[in-house]
């Protein structure tokens, strides 16, 4: 157990030094948040539902992130990291997954053969394929490589790091400002794609996931001020528009091809942050690093498979989506319902075995654009979450004291 874990909540702080502690952390939230769902899910939407669908994605999402911090007290943080440490490590294991699908699709689409991919050729697209297998694997394996070697650096490297890549997201953002000279224009809704079905899960998924995310829980426990999350709101909510700015409907894919090199160079700098930042988060859980790396090579495998030209695509993007909007959502309901307690083990079972009974309505409603039905999927999230958390509330809560996420031998002497 560190020092931060049992030091008091009222440390006193320099001035100067609570301004800067609260800032960074601050802008560790949002580059550790600005993953490939902050950075490409606003294209989907806008493409589908025009600038509502932003609208729709922007306020829930910067809601639910910074209200974390204002949710959660240093100590209740704490408590929830250690009655939940499994679903925390899920939840990295998972994202990490997504960020290095996203690392090989985007760069076999947007950066290696754009033409191809753009041409809607099934045979220029074939041929890509079959050429392209290697440079993806090829950066897929160096990012990934990058960010797992950044992941054993102190709290103080990761909140200058999230200084960089803020500045460097805001100053991409400023140029495509100057190149295009205005937003884009809104696009037409696609024919027979309602908002109004796929609002209420994509609210329920920002609301609830943040309270999974390790690298929150973090900045939680170890910020002197909890408005360090509304400077990560503000910022997040930047990074977002810089993603919406892009948007170019006219064009095949769906990015302005002017800014293309902008948005490569900021989605390659937050997936390395993110990518980083998550397994440093699976090392500090109880079992460490050494008793998670199995599962870690396998969410890296996984993400590198599905990121080959051959499998990758958006219909795998929305796939990975899809954990953001069932599985996780019903967990964190179940743990809310359960209070100060933990779930027993069968909850996840439940949890895993009624998101797959729900994920139909998942793929209807996110692959084939059959929007409204995701209404019942959110609702039946909820309601299991509910009844799982009811169910399998344990009878004793973890200590107040000793965080899942607060291990770092020097979280004390670098916040």
């Amino acid at each position: 157990m560190s020092a931060a874990a049992t030091a008091p909540t009222d440390i006193r702080y320099r001035p100067l030094t609570l301004a800067a502690s609260t800032a960074g952390w601050g802008l560790y939230c949002a580059s550790s948040w600005t993953w490939c769902i902050g950075m490409f899910l606003p294209i989907v939407l806008l493409s589908r539902f025009g600038w509502a669908g932003f609208w729709a994605f922007l306020i829930p999402n910067v809601l639910g992130c910074a209200g974390f911090g204002y949710l959660f007290s240093r100590e209740s943080s704490r408590r929830f990291a250690t009655n939940h440490a499994p679903a925390l490590r899920w939840f990295s294991m998972a994202t990490i997954a997504f960020q290095v699908f996203f690392l090989g699709w985007s760069a076999g689409t947007f950066v290696y053969a754009p033409e191809a991919a753009a041409s809607g050729d099934a045979a220029v697209a074939g041929a890509a394929t079959d050429t392209l297998a290697w440079p993806v694997l090829g950066t897929i394996l160096t990012w990934t490589a990058g960010a797992f070697a950044f992941s054993g650096r102190s709290d103080l490297f990761w909140r200058w790091f999230a200084a960089i890549a803020a500045i460097g997201s805001g100053s991409l953002f400023a140029i495509a400002i100057f190149q295009t000279g205005g937003p884009p224009a809104a696009p037409r809704p696609e024919a027979g794609a309602s908002l109004l079905g796929a609002a209420p899960i994509i609210a329920l998924g920002f609301f609830a996931c943040p309270s999974l995310d390790a690298t929150f829980h973090r900045a939680r426990q170890q910020t002197p001020s909890r408005h360090a999350f509304a400077i990560f709101g503000l910022v997040f909510a930047g990074m977002l528009a810089f993603a919406g700015w892009v948007f170019d409907g006219l064009s095949p894919e769906r990015i302005a091809a002017t800014l293309l090199p902008l948005v490569v160079a900021q989605w390659t700098l937050q997936l390395v942050f993110t990518i980083g930042a998550h397994v440093r988060e699976v090392g500090l859980l109880p079992g460490g690093l050494v008793g998670s790396r199995p599962l870690l090579l396998v969410a890296v495998l996984i993400g590198t498979i599905a990121g080959l030209p051959a499998i990758a695509g958006e219909s795998v993007y929305l796939c990975f989506l899809g954990l953001y909007a069932i599985p996780f959502p019903m967990y964190v309901i179940a743990a809310v319902v359960a209070g100060g307690h933990g779930l027993r083990p069968a909850a996840s079972a439940w949890v895993i075995g009624l998101s797959i009974l729900l994920g139909p309505l998942g793929w209807l409603g996110f692959i084939e654009n059959q929007t409204l039905l995701l209404l019942p999927a959110a609702a039946g999230t909820a309601i299991a979450g509910w009844m799982i958390g009811r169910r399998f509330a344990s009878p004793a809560s973890g200590s107040p004291t000793k965080s899942s996420v607060d291990t770092s031998t020097n979280a004390a002497t670098t916040s």
